[in-house]
Protein backbone atom coordinates (compact mmCIF):
# COMPACT_ATOMS: atom_id res chain seq x y z
CA UNK A 1 0.00 0.00 0.00
CA UNK A 2 1.30 3.41 -0.82
CA UNK A 3 0.91 6.58 1.39
CA UNK A 4 -1.77 8.19 -0.91
CA UNK A 5 -4.17 5.09 -0.26
CA UNK A 6 -3.52 4.97 3.55
CA UNK A 7 -4.54 8.22 3.21
CA UNK A 8 -8.01 7.44 1.56
CA UNK A 9 -8.52 4.60 4.04
CA UNK A 10 -8.15 7.66 7.13
CA UNK A 11 -10.40 9.65 4.94
CA UNK A 12 -13.36 6.77 4.54
CA UNK A 13 -13.32 5.46 8.06
CA UNK A 14 -12.87 8.65 9.83
CA UNK A 15 -15.41 10.71 7.72
CA UNK A 16 -18.12 10.02 10.37
CA UNK A 17 -16.31 11.53 13.34
CA UNK A 18 -14.15 14.64 11.50
CA UNK A 19 -14.39 16.91 8.61
CA UNK A 20 -11.87 15.81 5.99
CA UNK A 21 -9.10 18.97 6.56
CA UNK A 22 -9.00 17.35 10.08
CA UNK A 23 -8.55 13.95 8.78
CA UNK A 24 -5.20 14.97 6.86
CA UNK A 25 -3.98 16.68 9.63
CA UNK A 26 -4.32 13.63 11.84
CA UNK A 27 -3.06 11.68 9.33
CA UNK A 28 0.31 13.91 8.40
CA UNK A 29 0.98 14.52 12.36
CA UNK A 30 0.97 10.45 12.54
CA UNK A 31 3.25 9.87 9.61
CA UNK A 32 5.45 12.59 10.97
CA UNK A 33 5.50 11.14 14.59
CA UNK A 34 6.08 7.58 13.93
CA UNK A 35 8.12 8.03 10.72
CA UNK A 36 9.67 11.52 10.87
CA UNK A 37 7.77 11.58 7.15
CA UNK A 38 7.83 15.70 5.65
CA UNK A 39 3.76 16.46 5.88
CA UNK A 40 4.59 17.62 2.26
CA UNK A 41 5.24 14.00 0.86
CA UNK A 42 1.93 12.90 0.33
CA UNK A 43 1.72 15.51 -2.26
CA UNK A 44 5.31 15.24 -3.29
CA UNK A 45 5.87 10.95 -3.35
CA UNK A 46 2.20 9.80 -2.75
CA UNK A 47 2.97 6.64 -4.58
CA UNK A 48 5.80 5.63 -2.24
CA UNK A 49 4.95 2.27 -0.51
CA UNK A 50 4.78 1.93 3.47
CA UNK A 51 6.53 -0.83 4.80
CA UNK A 52 3.96 -4.05 6.69
CA UNK A 53 5.28 -2.40 10.06
CA UNK A 54 4.83 0.98 8.75
CA UNK A 55 1.00 0.01 7.56
CA UNK A 56 0.26 -2.36 10.33
CA UNK A 57 1.36 0.95 12.43
CA UNK A 58 -0.96 3.19 11.09
CA UNK A 59 -3.78 0.59 11.04
CA UNK A 60 -3.58 0.21 14.72
CA UNK A 61 -3.75 4.19 15.01
CA UNK A 62 -6.61 4.30 12.83
CA UNK A 63 -8.45 1.77 14.90
CA UNK A 64 -7.41 3.77 18.19
CA UNK A 65 -8.64 7.14 16.83
CA UNK A 66 -11.84 5.30 15.32
CA UNK A 67 -12.80 4.40 19.22
CA UNK A 68 -11.73 8.51 20.53
CA UNK A 69 -8.43 7.81 21.77
CA UNK A 70 -6.60 11.29 21.92
CA UNK A 71 -4.42 11.95 19.03
CA UNK A 72 -1.37 12.76 21.70
CA UNK A 73 -1.79 9.34 23.50
CA UNK A 74 -1.79 7.77 19.93
CA UNK A 75 1.87 9.68 19.50
CA UNK A 76 2.92 9.38 22.87
CA UNK A 77 3.60 13.55 22.30
CA UNK A 78 1.46 16.57 23.31
CA UNK A 79 2.64 19.99 22.66
CA UNK A 80 2.72 22.67 25.80
CA UNK A 81 3.42 26.63 25.14
CA UNK A 82 6.94 26.24 22.75
CA UNK A 83 7.70 22.34 23.19
CA UNK A 84 6.82 18.94 22.87
CA UNK A 85 6.07 16.60 25.97
CA UNK A 86 5.84 12.75 26.12
CA UNK A 87 2.17 11.93 27.38
CA UNK A 88 1.07 8.59 27.74
CA UNK A 89 -3.02 7.51 29.81
CA UNK A 90 -0.83 7.85 32.93
CA UNK A 91 -0.87 11.75 32.41
CA UNK A 92 -3.30 14.56 31.70
CA UNK A 93 -3.42 16.04 28.28
CA UNK A 94 -1.89 19.19 28.64
CA UNK A 95 -4.55 22.01 28.25
CA UNK A 96 -4.08 25.75 26.65
CA UNK A 97 -5.38 26.93 30.07
CA UNK A 98 -2.67 25.65 31.56
CA UNK A 99 -0.04 27.55 29.21
CA UNK A 100 -1.75 30.44 30.65
CA UNK A 101 -1.41 29.71 33.96
CA UNK A 102 2.62 29.09 33.32
CA UNK A 103 2.42 32.47 32.12
CA UNK A 104 0.86 34.19 34.98
CA UNK A 105 3.09 32.20 37.22
CA UNK A 106 6.38 33.45 35.56
CA UNK A 107 4.99 37.15 35.82
CA UNK A 108 5.04 37.01 39.57
CA UNK A 109 8.86 34.78 39.79
CA UNK A 110 11.93 36.32 41.31
CA UNK A 111 15.24 34.95 39.89
CA UNK A 112 16.28 32.42 42.22
CA UNK A 113 13.28 31.29 43.53
CA UNK A 114 12.00 28.12 45.17
CA UNK A 115 8.96 26.89 43.77
CA UNK A 116 7.07 23.51 43.90
CA UNK A 117 5.03 22.03 41.56
CA UNK A 118 1.98 19.99 43.25
CA UNK A 119 -0.20 17.37 41.15
CA UNK A 120 3.01 17.55 38.39
CA UNK A 121 2.13 14.80 36.12
CA UNK A 122 3.67 15.28 32.85
CA UNK A 123 5.31 18.29 34.47
CA UNK A 124 4.08 20.50 32.54
CA UNK A 125 3.90 23.24 34.69
CA UNK A 126 6.98 22.77 36.63
CA UNK A 127 9.19 22.35 33.41
CA UNK A 128 7.24 25.55 31.70
CA UNK A 129 8.32 27.50 34.38
CA UNK A 130 11.73 26.05 34.57
CA UNK A 131 12.90 26.35 30.59
CA UNK A 132 11.71 30.04 30.53
CA UNK A 133 13.60 31.12 33.55
CA UNK A 134 16.56 28.57 34.47
CA UNK A 135 17.51 30.48 37.90
CA UNK A 136 14.56 29.02 39.36
CA UNK A 137 14.58 26.09 42.08
CA UNK A 138 11.52 23.90 40.89
CA UNK A 139 10.02 20.54 42.52
CA UNK A 140 7.52 18.82 40.99
CA UNK A 141 5.48 16.39 43.20
CA UNK A 142 2.84 13.88 42.40
CA UNK A 143 1.29 10.78 43.98
CA UNK A 144 1.59 8.68 40.81
CA UNK A 145 4.64 7.18 40.19
CA UNK A 146 4.12 6.48 36.60
CA UNK A 147 3.18 10.34 36.08
CA UNK A 148 6.89 11.03 37.68
CA UNK A 149 8.34 8.73 35.32
CA UNK A 150 6.65 10.56 32.29
CA UNK A 151 7.58 13.90 33.80
CA UNK A 152 11.53 12.45 34.48
CA UNK A 153 11.65 11.62 30.90
CA UNK A 154 10.34 14.67 29.94
CA UNK A 155 12.46 16.71 31.94
CA UNK A 156 15.36 14.79 30.19
CA UNK A 157 14.15 15.46 26.49
CA UNK A 158 14.08 19.16 27.56
CA UNK A 159 16.85 19.28 29.50
CA UNK A 160 15.62 20.88 32.05
CA UNK A 161 16.11 20.17 35.87
CA UNK A 162 13.88 20.11 37.79
CA UNK A 163 13.62 17.77 41.16
CA UNK A 164 10.81 15.22 41.26
CA UNK A 165 9.19 13.19 43.97
CA UNK A 166 6.67 10.39 44.23
CA UNK A 167 4.31 11.72 47.12
CA UNK A 168 0.43 11.89 48.61
CA UNK A 169 -1.16 15.41 48.39
CA UNK A 170 -2.04 14.73 51.65
CA UNK A 171 1.62 13.20 53.24
CA UNK A 172 3.69 16.06 52.29
CA UNK A 173 5.73 17.42 54.89
CA UNK A 174 5.98 20.47 55.89
CA UNK A 175 8.91 22.78 54.01
CA UNK A 176 8.81 25.27 57.38
CA UNK A 177 7.98 28.43 55.40
CA UNK A 178 11.16 28.13 53.03
CA UNK A 179 8.99 27.77 49.54
CA UNK A 180 8.15 31.40 47.86
CA UNK A 181 6.17 29.98 45.47
CA UNK A 182 3.34 26.91 45.40
CA UNK A 183 1.57 26.35 41.89
CA UNK A 184 -1.04 23.17 41.76
CA UNK A 185 -3.54 22.25 38.78
CA UNK A 186 -5.06 19.55 40.93
CA UNK A 187 -8.26 17.30 40.04
CA UNK A 188 -11.15 19.47 40.10
CA UNK A 189 -13.72 17.93 37.80
CA UNK A 190 -16.72 16.55 39.80
CA UNK A 191 -17.87 13.20 39.00
CA UNK A 192 -21.45 14.17 38.12
CA UNK A 193 -19.80 15.81 34.95
CA UNK A 194 -18.78 12.80 33.38
CA UNK A 195 -21.84 12.65 31.85
CA UNK A 196 -21.31 15.60 29.74
CA UNK A 197 -17.85 14.83 29.21
CA UNK A 198 -16.28 13.51 25.41
CA UNK A 199 -15.49 9.49 25.80
CA UNK A 200 -11.93 10.65 24.23
CA UNK A 201 -11.89 12.08 28.07
CA UNK A 202 -13.56 10.06 30.05
CA UNK A 203 -12.61 6.89 28.75
CA UNK A 204 -8.61 7.52 28.30
CA UNK A 205 -7.27 10.31 30.51
CA UNK A 206 -6.41 9.13 34.42
CA UNK A 207 -9.31 9.91 36.80
CA UNK A 208 -6.95 10.18 39.49
CA UNK A 209 -5.86 13.37 38.00
CA UNK A 210 -9.30 14.02 36.86
CA UNK A 211 -12.55 13.58 39.22
CA UNK A 212 -12.74 15.28 43.00
CA UNK A 213 -14.49 13.22 45.40
CA UNK A 214 -18.14 12.99 44.80
CA UNK A 215 -18.94 14.93 48.16
CA UNK A 216 -15.95 17.36 48.58
CA UNK A 217 -15.20 18.67 44.89
CA UNK A 218 -12.56 20.98 46.89
CA UNK A 219 -10.77 18.53 48.57
CA UNK A 220 -7.67 19.03 46.51
CA UNK A 221 -7.70 22.33 47.23
CA UNK A 222 -7.62 21.88 51.08
CA UNK A 223 -4.58 19.95 50.72
CA UNK A 224 -3.03 22.22 48.74
CA UNK A 225 -3.52 25.45 50.99
CA UNK A 226 -2.56 23.41 54.21
CA UNK A 227 0.78 22.67 52.74
CA UNK A 228 0.91 26.18 51.38
CA UNK A 229 0.29 27.48 54.83
CA UNK A 230 2.72 25.63 56.42
CA UNK A 231 5.54 25.71 53.89
CA UNK A 232 5.41 29.25 52.31
CA UNK A 233 7.30 32.35 53.27
CA UNK A 234 5.72 35.25 54.53
CA UNK A 235 3.53 36.77 51.47
CA UNK A 236 4.81 34.12 49.05
CA UNK A 237 2.11 33.38 46.29
CA UNK A 238 0.21 30.08 45.77
CA UNK A 239 -1.32 30.04 42.09
CA UNK A 240 -3.99 27.64 41.10
CA UNK A 241 -5.82 26.52 37.75
CA UNK A 242 -9.16 25.93 39.18
CA UNK A 243 -13.00 24.82 38.08
CA UNK A 244 -15.11 27.81 37.79
CA UNK A 245 -18.28 25.99 39.60
CA UNK A 246 -16.12 25.99 42.88
CA UNK A 247 -14.15 29.27 42.68
CA UNK A 248 -16.00 31.10 45.70
CA UNK A 249 -15.56 27.52 47.88
CA UNK A 250 -11.70 27.88 47.08
CA UNK A 251 -11.85 31.80 48.14
CA UNK A 252 -13.28 30.80 51.30
CA UNK A 253 -10.85 27.83 52.09
CA UNK A 254 -8.50 30.41 51.53
CA UNK A 255 -9.41 33.44 53.59
CA UNK A 256 -9.88 30.90 56.33
CA UNK A 257 -6.21 30.09 56.10
CA UNK A 258 -4.94 33.12 56.35
CA UNK A 259 -4.45 33.74 52.37
CA UNK A 260 -4.75 37.52 51.30
CA UNK A 261 -4.94 39.37 47.83
CA UNK A 262 -6.81 36.66 45.64
CA UNK A 263 -6.75 37.55 42.11
CA UNK A 264 -8.60 35.82 39.51
CA UNK A 265 -8.47 35.55 35.73
CA UNK A 266 -10.14 34.31 32.92
CA UNK A 267 -9.03 32.03 30.48
CA UNK A 268 -8.94 32.68 26.85
CA UNK A 269 -12.42 31.03 26.64
CA UNK A 270 -13.79 33.68 29.08
CA UNK A 271 -14.05 31.34 32.23
CA UNK A 272 -12.68 31.98 35.19
CA UNK A 273 -9.66 29.55 35.61
CA UNK A 274 -7.20 31.09 37.56
CA UNK A 275 -6.04 31.95 40.92
CA UNK A 276 -3.76 33.59 43.09
CA UNK A 277 -3.17 34.43 46.51
CA UNK A 278 -0.64 35.68 48.94
CA UNK A 279 0.18 34.17 52.35
CA UNK A 280 -0.11 36.07 55.37
CA UNK A 281 2.78 36.08 57.89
Amino acid sequence: MDIFESRNIFREVLSPKFKVNEIDFIYKRLLNSFFEFDPTIIGLNPKMKLSFLQEKRLINALSLIQNNCPLQYVTGKASFLDFELFVSPDVLIPRPETEELVNWVLESCINGQKIFDLCTGSGCIALGIKKNNPTLNLTGIDISEKAILIAIKNSKKLNVDVNWIVKDLKKIESEESSIDLIVSNPPYVHPDDKKIMHSRVVDYEPHIALFTPFKNPVYYYKYCINFAKKSLKNKGKLFFEVNPNYINDIETLLLNSSFSNINVRKDIFGKKRMLSADKNG
